[in-house]
């Protein structure tokens, strides 16, 4: 009964992958994916600050600062927050988060202890310092250097290496 099918299945894909015309397709769609990837990537950082980080709250001396803006509302930001906490727990870089519209400070620091997420945060319910850097999308993570300086940025889901490999060139 399946036999019939699973030929069929494998008929088309050997078609599908083996033939140039396939192939020259398949590169098509890939480099248009990436097209708009980038082009929706440099959209929503349009308003975000290159050269010097805004804010005088943080001390970016102590070395390589990732400066994460998160909020508690943000279903993104939850696969992100569990990578940025184990970054904050290695203790090799510094790891400041700002909460966007997510409560109160104990409101904040409860949704932290709840989820076992050790990163400082910084309550931004005003959007006051999301506005200073530019933040129109969560999360947002900001690369920082010693002399205070933004290396590089990168919004959406982020992995642990990615953000290990920023920061590692942020030295």
């Amino acid at each position: 009964m399946f036999k019939p099918l699973l030929t069929r299945i494998n008929n088309y894909l050997i078609v599908q992958f083996t033939t140039k015309k396939a192939w020259v397709s398949h590169l098509k769609t890939l480099a248009l994916m990436a097209i708009v990837v980038i082009g929706v990537t440099h959209y929503q950082q349009r308003n975000m600050p290159s050269g010097i980080a805004p804010s005088a709250l943080i001390d970016f001396s102590q070395g390589p600062t990732l400066v994460y803006f998160w909020g508690s509302w943000c279903p993104i930001c939850k696969t992100t927050s569990p990578s940025v906490s184990k970054l904050a727990e290695e203790d090799n870089y510094q790891v400041i988060s700002v909460a966007l519209s997510s409560g109160s400070d104990q409101e904040i620091k409860t949704y932290q202890a709840d989820r076992d997420y050790h990163f400082l945060t910084i309550n931004d319910n005003s959007g006051q310092i999301s506005q200073q850097w530019g933040v129109a999308v969560t999360p947002s993570i900001f690369y920082v250097n010693t002399e205070g300086e933004i290396t590089a940025i990168s919004t959406g889901m982020t992995s642990l290496w990615g953000m290990r490999f920023r920061l590692w060139l942020s030295h």
